[in-house]
């Protein structure tokens, strides 16, 4: 009997499916890597963004302390320059109100010593004029003491006649030197001789009075 045809349809149908299958299989599982692929780029690129994003943001915090604290800087520095300024304007302020002070005091201090030396020499000019007086005073009561130790020494009568002799003396009174300066002759002659018969004349121990009649002019006068 004739054997019928041993190639069984189905078996060639099965084998173009399964190939199939695979074919989908393969290109799901691309299509599935890629995605996966795309999904692992896209989280990525945005976990960098996040990256650059937190960067940017921390950038932007550091520079904003960075400023903040430039700022925060440059307000010290101001009110340091101001607390400066003010102290430095409160001490000149000071010293110019110090040296005011002492401006004062020194003008008054000045005008105290000004009157002081006003008052002092006020007084020492009028002891010196009580002085001059005392000296003077005391000058002429020596001359006339001289006059009346030389008069008693005259034994002539020359009344209404007048004679001026130079003397010098020591400061014991002695008479070191006798010169006639003019006058009426008989009458010098005689107050010269009763000069030196005298030897020695009335004399202070006061140092000024002796200085005004170590060298004296005397007017003998009867």
């Amino acid at each position: 009997m004739p054997v019928a045809n041993s190639t069984p349809a189905p078996v060639i149908k099965a084998t173009f499916i399964d190939a199939q299958a695979i074919y989908d299989q393969q290109r799901a599982q691309a299509q599935a890597e890629a995605q996966a692929r795309a999904e692992e780029q896209r989280k990525r690129q945005a976990a960098e963004e996040r990256k650059r994003q937190e960067a940017a943001a921390r950038k932007a915090r550091e520079q904003k302390a960075r400023e903040a604290a430039e700022a925060k800087r440059q307000s010290e520095l101001r009110r340091l320059a101001e607390q400066k300024a003010q102290e430095r304007k409160e001490r000149e302020a000071a010293e110019k109100a110090e040296a005011a002070r002492k401006a004062k005091e020194a003008k008054e201090r000045a005008e105290m010593e000004r009157i002081m030396q006003e008052q002092l020499a006020k007084e020492q000019a009028a002891m010196q004029q009580q002085r001059r007086q005392q000296v003077l005073s005391e000058v002429e009561r020596y001359q006339i003491m001289i006059q009346q130790t030389i008069m008693r020494y005259l034994n002539a009568d020359f009344k209404g006649k007048s004679c001026r002799l130079k003397l010098k003396l020591a400061t014991t009174g002695f008479v070191s030197q006798v010169s006639i300066v003019d006058g009426d002759s008989a009458l010098c002659r005689a107050a010269e001789s009763a000069v030196r018969r005298a030897e020695t004349l009335p004399m202070s121990e006061d140092p000024a009075v002796y200085e005004e009649l170590k060298d004296i002019d005397l007017k003998v006068e009867l």
